[in-house]
């Protein structure tokens, strides 16, 4: 499943060139013609065989490290100079970003040991709004240009408190603030509405999530508690 530049696609290897795109017939879907590297594909598979050798260490230990060498080495190519990672399903540098700082994490690059990681939450911070949430538009995946919304977004808010925690960064204010907005946001019986689209595919596919609303929240939550402590941040 692993391609020449190391990177992984999502279902199979890249079969073709990039010119194939010439050929596409779609009017509103870009980048379908043939399979590419994706950073959240390439991340996740770095996260899953380093999750995997803490518990098997001695299984085809060569080939895994292999593997994780040639995905590290696209992971890295695949930075842009700001820090950040286009991302190709979800909306967007959030969250790639995110999935990028936690494979880099899985292998000891964090914001203490890693220039890479540091400019990675250099880029977050840089994007976090007045209210200290973080608000991504469906634009970026279009343009290709980091797009604020208007408002803050729950599910991307918690994104990138997922990654600045995966990075280890050491200083906890913008976290509280970013946490701030998603404990006020959550209703009466625990709830989170559903606010903006999350998802995308092929660049101008939008699609909601409904379970995001609840599994980033827990999850951005449950990893401050575990680092931080229980504290009262309303």
């Amino acid at each position: 499943m692993q391609n020449r530049s190391g990177g992984f696609a999502s279902y199979e290897p890249t079969r073709g060139s990039e010119y194939m795109e010439h050929l596409n017939a779609a009017e509103v879907f870009g980048r379908i013609m043939i399979e590419y590297d994706y950073p959240e594909c390439t991340t996740a598979v770095v996260t899953a065989l380093s999750l995997f050798t803490q518990h098997y260490p001695a299984y085809r230990a060569e080939k895994i490290a292999k593997v994780k060498d040639g995905a590290l080495k696209y992971i890295r190519r695949a930075q842009r100079p700001d820090g950040s990672w286009y991302g190709s399903w979800g909306i967007c540098f959030t969250y790639a970003g995110m999935f990028a700082l936690e494979s880099l994490a899985s292998v000891g690059e964090t914001y203490s040991t890693s220039e890479r990681v540091r400019r990675a939450c250099e880029f977050f911070l840089s994007k976090q709004m007045t209210d200290g949430g973080w608000g991504e538009s469906y634009r970026s995946c279009e343009t290709g240009v980091y797009t604020h919304r208007e408002e803050s977004q729950v599910v991307q808010t918690c994104w990138a408190c997922i990654g600045l925690m995966e990075a280890e960064f050491p200083d906890r204010e913008p976290l509280e603030k970013a946490l701030r907005v998603v404990m006020a946001r959550q209703g009466s019986m625990g709830q989170w509405e559903q606010e903006a689209i999350e998802g995308v595919f092929n660049k101008s596919c939008m699609i909601s999530y409904p379970n995001y609303k609840f599994i980033f929240p827990i999850k951005a939550l449950g990893m401050f508690a575990k680092r931080f402590g229980n504290l009262d941040l309303l």
